[in-house]
């Protein structure tokens, strides 16, 4: 990531983010989150701010060595829905939905608390749409020497593909698609990935009565 972050990669991306919770919200702000070895909330990302964000925000919180979805997860969980542990398994219902943007560009060190927190959230009007930086394992083409070296340094995002798949959830609630480059992913192509199954999310959770 320290790569993706100098190279004003991630300035980029979270710029196209924006655009799109700008259709999302009405304040036409996202709010920002951190993780590596912990979690951090960073604040909202604005059309007045956005300029500089990136930037400001790597001053203030440098990159941490270690990667822990399930800290981001729960304070992104306690941040919409506060007293969400005291409803676990239990219906969580809200007049709005939230939808986050979850990118990475490695596994988990928790995978046991994240796919807890998922199952959790099932039962919430929150969708996890989890994005990976990087060529995936399953992707790499070639034979050989050249493949297996290819294979060698590609990323591995097979349990971001478990968290898509999950079984034992009250409500399919995540979504995962990986890209390369996210500074040269096609705008559209890029939009369209985002919103895959979150659409189609929002009209089962209204059914299912967590989602107003």
């Amino acid at each position: 990531m320290s790569w993706l972050y100098s190279s004003g990669k991630i300035q980029i991306f979270a710029e196209k983010i924006l655009a799109l919770g700008c259709r999302f919200d009405d304040n036409a702000s996202i709010d920002i989150f951190l993780f590596g070895a912990d979690a951090h909330h960073v604040g909202e990302m604005n059309i007045d701010n956005f300029k500089d964000f990136i930037q400001n925000v790597l001053q203030k919180y440098p990159l941490e060595g270690g990667t822990y979805y399930g800290k981001a997860m729960k304070m992104i969980k306690e941040y919409y829905f506060k007293g969400w542990q005291k409803m676990i398994n239990k219906h969580f219902a809200s007049n709005q939905p939230v939808y986050v943007m979850f990118v990475t560009d490695g596994a988990t060190h928790d995978q046991l608390e994240t796919e807890k927190i998922l199952k959790e959230s099932s039962h919430q009007p929150i969708f996890w749409q989890f994005m990976a930086i990087g060529k995936s394992r399953k992707d790499v083409k070639g034979e050989g020497i050249l493949g297996w070296l290819s294979q060698l340094i590609a990323s591995d995002f097979s349990f971001l593909e478990q968290l898509d798949e999950m079984n034992d959830r009250f409500l399919d609630n995540a979504d995962f698609f990986s890209v390369e480059d996210p500074e040269t992913i096609a705008d559209q192509q890029l939009y369209d990935l985002l919103m895959a199954e979150y659409p189609n999310w929002v009209k089962l959770a209204k059914a299912k009565k967590i989602l107003r």
